[in-house]
């Protein structure tokens, strides 16, 4: 009784020592700059690591016992009026060390070292920065609590070195990159958290000990002091050169513009691009979208991801990683700059590629900074006309589409007390078209008590899209009683005339109700190392009291003790009303619905790892959903990697929208395999392939109409003229050079084929997939060149 009672209460204690030791600041070591003769080469050699004092003080976090590490973790910070200078000594046998290289921010199983920091010492933001094993770096931004995003890039060092017994770190990280708040005096306090992983054990260490199970991250970072820190003003010039040939229009296109990037004080950061050229280096996932809800593409240009936080107003306005629910959002900035607005000309018709061209951007300018308690950031950008080739009752026939003009205005307000945070804040954005112009404003509230167990985040939001006004709004309620356990409450409530979607991002109006979630996580016991559980249930309905959302769910990830891991899943989907799909032609009832699955993944620090997969679900009338996935992994050095991933999808009932109140259900099948191969010449050097192809075939089965009242599908009994069978076969392939020829400039040499076939089901998928790879929509080669300049 009494050594149960011990191993119940050590962890809690240690947890207790842990975050009352990081209570207590730091005052960090400063170096003259001229003193300083150091090389970022991960060795740890130079007289200034020697002679600090190293500290430790890492436990086990994950899975989360709290556990004291048997391996060394000593690292060293000190400081110049430059930059923040990070080591670590990483005792570990070499027998066990996994080095593996890959792109910039991709996250894979290796060891690795990071830490985080807080600059404004309250909480408020901050930057992660890590370097793995091999000298790959990966870094990012951090919101309160937990709300990490890799869509930031910073102009730091970093490295690693091997050596006997273990690795070593080294980081530098320049004052200049970060936003800090004014500082009343020459102290300044900030916040700082590292971690380590050890891919072999797939266990994360850090200090101070914040598990994902505790509430709490950023306003709980150990304190640490620095004085006479004002960073100079950083200027940055980023020139760009393009060269694109078309192969499909056998054309040449010439492009050359830059960015400008200047922090005249450390508060303070004004930014603006001038003929700028987003495309053709970095593809889309491929999707085959055929529901009546849109798809979300993340940001992927520098210009819209540098100082994005400031934009970000809740958590929900970030996707969650691993999660297939679209944010909810007054921003999105992939809107500018991307397809122009419909030219409203009836019978005039586009290509699904001329359709989907992107609008090329004129400049665009953003303000970011911040003020005593408050934030704030105004984001403007306009577009050029685009020139739209198509036809009209079948003729040829060319449309010049006006751009648009869009702007972001916002202003955050934040107080905080102890651990605790308080914040409001406001935000517009516009976008003006002389066929329409869109309005939309939203008020977000924030809360967390001083001991992290209740959180509070909100948005009330309206729009006025050419007089049409709507309001909607949510609030998000989490409760954490202990390490290891959340409550998460949800309200949701958005009209039928609501419309973000010209700037942000709303998956619907029409829809109010709420969602509990129960998230369970522990260290696990006998044949399991980690055990999560997430049951939800969710309540929604439209304004004709029409129940158009509904879920019971349970989900459970378990991870051996040999670190393979099973994912399995439960839901039932209960009886509601589809009042989407027909588009505005009337709701009908769909059935009660099973979905269940399991996946089964191998150690992912092996040379091969694998991982499979089955799904099952019920269609909404009729017939089943099976789903089936394989994944493989194969790593046999450092330089090399070759992931191939393949899903099958056999349809027995698929219901599709054909026009106004017609539908037909159809027996389907999908391939979508997908192909990525890394090599690297160094950790700066990538020449990578990827290919994803989507195909499927689908053959009528039924045809049904939606009654003029709301009420269920009715058999269509007219007589069919011709077949609605149909395939698709849409295909992406991109071989791409890059190297990173000094921080944050880079090289490309990028080879591009896309294809999107839509025809008849006679041929098989092999010939499906044949003409996607020999007769391309899109064939382009481009060498883009752009280069950091300033300080």
């Amino acid at each position: 009784m009494k050594l149960r009672l011990v191993t119940f209460a050590l962890p809690l204690l240690l947890q207790a020592f842990h975050s009352a030791v990081a209570q207590m600041p730091i005052a960090l070591t400063q170096v003259p700059e001229k003193d300083l003769n150091l090389t970022i080469d991960g060795r740890l050699d130079e007289e200034i690591w020697k002679n600090l004092e190293s500290r430790d003080g890492m436990v086990v976090i994950r899975p989360d016992t709290l556990e004291q590490t048997d391996l060394q973790t000593k690292k060293m910070m000190f400081y110049t009026e430059r930059g923040l200078y990070v080591g670590a000594w990483n005792e570990q046998p070499e027998e066990t060390q996994v080095v593996r290289l890959s792109a910039r921010d991709k996250f894979l199983s290796r060891d690795r070292f990071g830490i985080t920091i807080d600059p404004s010492g309250e909480g408020l933001y901050g930057y992660w920065f890590t370097i793995n094993l091999g000298d790959t770096l990966n870094d990012g931004t951090v919101l309160p609590e937990r709300q990490f995003s890799n869509r930031w890039d910073g102009p730091w060092k970093g490295a690693t070195a091997q050596g006997e017994g273990g690795w070593s770190a080294e980081m530098f990280l320049p004052w200049s990159m970060m936003s800090m708040p004014e500082s009343d005096g020459n102290v300044r306090q900030m916040g700082y958290y590292v971690n380590r992983y050890l891919s072999q054990r797939n266990e994360q260490w850090a200090y101070p000990a914040l598990p994902p199970t505790r509430p709490v991250f950023l306003s709980a970072l150990q304190p640490f002091t620095v004085e006479d820190i004002n960073p100079k003003q950083q200027f940055t010039f980023y020139p760009f050169a393009s060269t694109t040939y078309d192969r499909t229009e056998s054309e040449n296109g010439y492009k050359a513009g830059f960015d400008i990037f200047w922090r005249p004080s450390t508060n303070l950061q004004l930014t603006a691009t001038v003929n700028p050229d987003f495309g053709n280096v970095e593809s889309d996932n491929v999707v085959v979208n055929l529901s009546a809800f849109e798809t979300f593409f993340p940001e992927k240009r520098a210009f819209f991801l540098e100082g994005n936080e400031i934009f970000v107003a809740t958590p929900r306005a970030r996707r969650r990683r691993n999660s297939n629910q679209p944010p909810t959002t007054l921003v999105n900035t992939r809107r500018i700059g991307g397809p122009p607005h419909s030219v409203g000309i009836t019978g005039f018709e586009l290509s699904d590629i001329e359709k989907n061209q992107p609008s090329e951007l004129l400049g665009a300018a953003k303000v970011t900074g911040q003020n005593g308690r408050f934030r704030y950031g105004f984001l403007g950008a306009f577009e050029d006309d685009t020139l739209l080739r198509g036809e009209l009752n079948g003729l040829p026939y060319d449309v010049e589409q006006d751009g648009r003009d869009f702007g972001i205005a916002r202003v955050l307000y934040e107080e905080t007390s102890g651990g605790g945070r308080r914040s409001l804040g406001w935000m517009s954005t516009m976008v003006a078209h002389p066929q329409e112009d869109a309005l939309a404003h939203g008020l977000d509230f924030h809360l967390l008590t001083e001991d992290g167990s209740w959180s509070l985040d909100g948005q009330l939001l309206m729009s006025d899209v050419d007089d049409v006004e709507g309001v909607g709004g949510f609030v998000d309620l989490s409760y954490s009683p202990r390490r290891g356990i959340t409550h998460d409450f949800k309200l949701d409530y958005f009209d039928d005339q609501i419309n973000l979607n010209d700037l942000g991002f709303l998956r619907r109006n029409d829809i109010m109700g709420g969602s509990y979630e129960l998230e369970l996580r522990s260290p696990g016991s006998g044949l399991f190392k980690e055990v999560t559980r997430n049951m939800n249930l969710v309540r929604m309905y439209n304004s004709n009291s029409q129940r158009v959302m509904g879920v019971y769910n349970f989900e459970q990830d378990l991870v051996l003790r040999n670190n393979h891991s099973i994912y399995t899943r439960l839901r039932y989907i209960p009886s509601r009303w589809d009042d989407i799909t027909s588009d505005d032609n009337g709701a009908f009832p769909i059935q009660g619905r099973l979905n269940t699955g399991i996946f089964f993944e191998t150690d992912e620090s092996r040379p091969l790892s694998l991982g499979f997969g089955v799904f099952a679900e019920q269609e909404p009338i009729d017939g089943l959903i099976h789903e089936y996935e394989i994944e493989a992994n194969w790593r046999p050095s450092d330089r090399f990697s070759l992931a191939l991933e393949l899903e099958y999808e056999k349809r027995d009932g698929w219901l599709i929208h054909k026009t106004g109140r017609d539908f037909t259900t159809f027996e389907a099948e999908f391939w979508r395999p997908e192909v990525e191969a890394d090599f690297f010449l160094s950790a700066r050097q990538q020449f990578r392939v990827t290919m994803q192809w989507a195909g499927l075939k689908a053959f009528e089965n039924a045809r049904w109409q939606v009654p003029v009242q709301d009420g269920a599908l009715m058999t269509d009994t007219r007589v069919a003229t011709s077949s609605r069978d149909f395939s698709v076969s849409r295909l992406t392939f991109q071989a791409r050079y890059r190297w990173e020829i000094a921080p944050l400039s880079d090289l490309f040499v990028v080879y591009t084929r896309g294809s999107n076939i839509e025809r008849g089901v006679g041929e098989g998928f092999e010939r499906s997939f044949r003409d996607a790879l020999t007769q391309p929509a899109v064939d382009t080669f481009v060498v883009k060149l752009r280069y950091r300049l300033g300080s």
